[in-house]
């Protein structure tokens, strides 16, 4: 096959949805395909402004692919966001077009705005100046030949919503680097709660900053290390004085070097994001031997309660403090959680995911010509 996809997201390893992009384009190619991957910095119209970065991608990735089209073939056209509106809405009304058009999302734009404006409530508003483009995003999604995500949180919302129908709209599970599969973890760990990931409100920040600290004063013995928070971050802004010696706050640290190591000194992970995607940081810990205690979203959202994870049942405070509560206080759970989530992610390995999409594509493709028009 012949690909050219085009991403929402710089091509970054160190980065979720870069990291997933590129591993697929190089399992596709190790396969014998095609691909011509794309990122903003490709395509993006003025690449580096701050401002009016959704429509710059929007114009840069229709009139990227109308470029290449008029140049190359290609037997699928694959993007990652839903900034690739116009781009697949035009091309699906291409007269006689040959090519399979596929939105492969790393997070449904139209789910998590909808998520977040239920965790807000009443309080939720939207600022002046920015521009709602759900419905912009939603017509990607509906035009396009096939969807692929990364859960089945994700898949499930876009059959709710009608985007395509089921044998059109494939989930399937981030993979992890080799490097954190086939582990030897010891379960036995020091009380040690861990939370890896950006300080922002869409994952949970002001829930851990109301939550960790009451806990804390409970269990004078467990500390809070806070790991990939960014170089700004500063303890003392968002927690009290008293509990500031046992949080440990490590800026950045390397996913397949650093990471791996600094999981393994955690007795539970915890992940109480409003929205997520995958969650890849709840993977890499279970992975590692942590208990993972989270919310129902992403990838957590298929795990068993109270077998491979505890998953948040009330996301507003105390919620978080009475789950870690619960799993500090008994240490069968804990072990339980541990090793029932190293086993359940040991499946989650690339060259079975590029088999899935490979397959998936070809399937598309094959029905996709044989009827010559969309599905």
């Amino acid at each position: 096959m012949r690909i050219l996809a085009l991403s929402n997201c710089p091509l970054d390893e160190k980065l979720g949805s870069g990291y997933v992009a590129l591993r697929y384009a190089r399992g596709l190619r190790a396969r014998g395909h095609l691909v011509d991957l794309l990122g903003p910095a490709d395509y993006e119209p003025l690449h580096g402004l701050r401002r009016g970065i959704r429509y710059r991608q929007t114009l840069g990735m229709a009139a990227t692919s109308l470029g290449r089209l008029a140049r190359s073939e290609y037997d699928v056209l694959e993007y990652y966001g839903g900034e690739a509106w116009l781009a697949v809405s035009a091309l699906a009304r291409l007269p006689g077009r040959r090519f399979l058009l596929v939105c492969h999302s790393n997070g449904l734009e139209t789910h998590y705005a909808e998520v977040a404006r239920e965790a807000a409530g009443a309080s939720w508003h939207r600022p002046w100046y920015q521009a709602d483009h759900g419905a912009l995003f939603a017509r990607a999604f509906r035009d396009c030949d096939a969807l692929v995500t990364v859960a089945r949180y994700d898949r499930d919302y876009a059959l709710r919503e009608g985007y395509a129908t089921a044998d059109r709209v494939l989930a399937i599970e981030n993979p992890l680097p080799d490097t954190f599969l086939g582990l030897d973890p010891d379960f036995a760990r020091q009380p040690v709660i861990g939370y890896c990931g950006a300080w922002l409100p869409n994952k949970g920040a002001a829930l851990i900053e109301r939550d960790l600290p009451p806990l804390l004063r409970r269990f004078p013995a467990w500390r809070l290390t806070l790991v990939g928070v960014g170089p700004g971050f500063r303890s003392a802004e968002h927690f009290p004085p008293d509990v500031l010696p046992r949080i440990t706050v490590i800026p950045h640290a390397e996913r397949e070097t650093e990471l791996r190591g600094l999981y393994q000194g955690f007795a539970i992970s915890i992940l109480p994001s409003i929205y997520e995607s995958f969650g890849l940081s709840a993977a890499e810990a279970m992975a590692c031997g942590c208990a993972l205690v989270a919310s129902p979203v992403g990838f957590a959202a298929s795990l068993r309660h109270g077998e491979e994870a505890f998953l948040l049942g009330d996301r507003a405070s105390p919620g978080l403090c009475e789950a870690l509560r619960t799993v500090i206080e008994d240490a069968a759970l804990r072990q339980r959680l541990a090793r029932g989530g190293y086993l359940r992610v040991q499946s989650l390995r690339w060259d079975g995911a590029v088999a899935r999409l490979e397959a998936a594509y070809q399937t598309w493709l094959a029905d996709f010509r044989d009827g010559n028009e969309g599905p």
